[in-house]
């Protein structure tokens, strides 16, 4: 019997940057897709720039905006 609680269950609320680190995660994928397939960043700027502006900006809205 380990007396080590499990990492991943938790009692509080996930940090304020959990979402952008999320968002973040999913940028570095279609960047690396992208460049591992044609060697450049061709098609990944759009799904990109959408993620970090709905995703970053909303979480960045939702940390800051409220009173």
């Amino acid at each position: 019997m380990s007396t080590m609680q499990d990492p991943v269950v938790g009692t509080g609320r996930k940090k304020w940057w959990y979402s952008i680190v999320m968002m973040l995660m999913f940028c570095v994928f279609f960047v690396g897709i992208d460049v591992m397939t044609n060697g450049k960043i061709t098609w990944s700027v759009w799904p990109v720039a959408a993620v970090l502006f709905f995703g970053v900006g909303f979480t960045l809205l939702n940390k800051f905006g409220r009173e």
